[in-house]
């Protein structure tokens, strides 16, 4: 790897860290978008003295596409009316060359029809800490997270009860394997919604894998994330698998947590998740202003191709990205969304008004405004992997990540302005491959701009291609554009350059 090209790799969000945990059920430290409550909920305790025997420990070793990156485990004990489940797990990454260790854990409490009565989640990773409380009572979900920063909390309605999928395999047991689909109502901590997990009950493992034990295949589909799980009869899950290459084995527990940390990992998520342009080589990306691209095997629907400075043509699989704007396309709406406070987007806390006004004192129009917030954390934020999921007061504190870090910090501080400003997540081209990435489109003076402050750009150069735009929660989407082919069209420099 060339110096230059890991000093870049320094900026760009390992969007892989994300999938490992919204993989494991993690997620869960992005529940509370775009709703918020009193700052505190009070949630239950359990009883740690009134816990009854250990039902099962199950420990996994979790491989990626071949290589160990990490362990988990899974306990279960008897408590009055229900079970408690504890989860732990611990991530060791290597993401442009640069070791990230990653710890969750998670302790939930089920009833005696494992459903979901309490959890508290842990999160941490990339040096920042998240703590979230969940309880459910009289039909509502009340949620709390705890950061360095803040204490925030929402309230969820809920129509039904809700299953955490760690409760899958010995519900399955409970109700009895049968080839089949249904729902499984839970959360979506991605759009604070209560919603379904889709369960295909395949059938029995014809492979014969796991010896002469009865298996069941089952397949867990939210939304593009699709997980393959083995269960045997007696509701053990002895394997999970997904499209993208994660794999977690049972195992005994020395084996499963044996891992050395002395060593590097072999693989290396950027380059696994890359996506590659074919033969074709951009000579000078920052200097685009114009990339055509052909398209292939993109999956209908999933992304919103057209903006204000991109264009999609289905009929012929053809995207293209204009930094100057395209006079034809069509403008985007301003959403109220776009001038929102959410749970990591606080807009309205005191710290990031008084620290926008600060920032962009002395600009004259919305747009000076914008370009100072984008000059300051260009040149203030310590450019650094930062295996977290951050949210805008935590960075404002630290002053420290990649483009996540960069785009989140930079929306909250524009809308403390009252200036619309969205994320959009996407792809960057570098050395001959596509990566994902994070940047800002914010409103000013009746128009779109957009800004990269992890690379200090405005406009942001054509190949930045945006496939779609919102918080953070959108990243899962991204898994299914690493299906798509990418081909070189043309591509325009400034000074009117064209190259095909």
């Amino acid at each position: 790897m060339t110096r230059d090209r890991s000093k870049i790799w320094r900026k760009l969000k390992p969007f892989v860290v994300a999938i490992v945990l919204i993989w494991w059920g993690a997620m869960i430290v992005l529940l509370v978008k775009r709703t918020s409550v009193p700052n505190h909920i009070e949630l239950g305790d359990v009883n740690i003295v009134d816990m009854g025997e250990l039902i099962s420990e199950d420990y996994y070793s979790v491989t990626f596409r071949g290589k160990k990156i990490g362990y988990s485990s899974i306990t279960r004990r008897e408590i009055p009316d229900g079970q408690l489940i504890q989860e732990t797990s611990f991530y060791r990454l290597n993401i442009g060359g640069i070791s990230q260790e990653i710890t969750t854990g998670g302790i939930i409490t089920v009833d005696d029809s494992l459903r979901a009565k309490t959890m508290t989640y842990d999160f941490s990773g990339g040096g920042y800490r998240t703590t979230v409380n969940a309880v459910i009572r009289n039909g509502e979900l009340r949620v709390e997270i705890i950061t360095p920063t803040a204490r925030r909390g929402m309230i969820v309605p809920l129509e039904e009860p809700i299953y955490t999928p760690t409760v899958l395999p010995e519900l399955l047991k409970e109700r009895g394997f049968e080839r089949g689909s249904f729902d499984l109502p839970s959360f979506n901590p991605l759009t604070s919604m209560a919603r379904s997990y889709r369960v295909d009950v395949v059938g029995q493992d014809r492979i014969r894998r796991f010896g002469d034990r009865d298996v069941w295949e089952v397949r867990l589909v939210y939304g593009p994330l699709i997980t393959t799980m083995f269960i045997d009869t007696t509701g053990t899950l002895l394997m999970e698998q997904t499209p993208e290459g994660f794999m977690s084995v049972r195992e005994n527990r020395e084996k499963a947590m044996r891992i050395d940390l002395r060593d590097d990992v072999e693989l290396d998520f950027m380059t696994e998740f890359q996506i590659p342009l074919g033969v074709a080589v951009i000579e000078r990306p920052r200097e685009a202003v114009r990339l055509v691209l052909r398209v292939r095997n993109l999956q209908a629907g999933l992304f919103d191709l057209d903006d204000f400075n991109q264009t999609w043509d289905d009929e012929d699989s053809i995207l293209t990205v204009d930094s100057r704007g395209i006079p034809e396309a069509t403008l985007p709406e301003v959403l109220p969304s776009d001038t929102a406070q959410t749970a990591d987007i606080q807009s309205r806390d005191r710290r990031m008004v008084s620290a926008a006004e600060r920032i962009t004192r002395g600009a004259g129009t919305d747009f000076e405004r914008l370009q100072a917030i984008n000059d300051y954390l260009y040149k203030n934020i310590d450019k650094s992997l930062t295996a977290s999921i951050p949210s805008a007061l935590d960075v404002l504190q630290r002053m420290r990540g990649d483009c996540n870090e960069h785009s989140v910090l930079f929306v909250a501080l524009a809308r403390a302005l009252g200036i619309p400003a969205r994320m959009n997540v996407g792809l960057i081209y570098m050395d001959g491959y596509f990566y994902y990435h994070a940047w800002v489109q914010a409103f000013a003076d009746g128009e779109w701009h957009t800004f990269d402050a992890t690379l200090g750009q405005n406009p942001v150069d054509a190949t930045h291609v945006k496939l779609t735009a919102g918080d953070l929660d959108q990243m899962l989407a991204l898994l299914r554009f690493g299906e798509a082919r990418l081909s070189f069209v043309e591509v325009e420099y400034e000074g009117d350059n064209v190259e095909r």
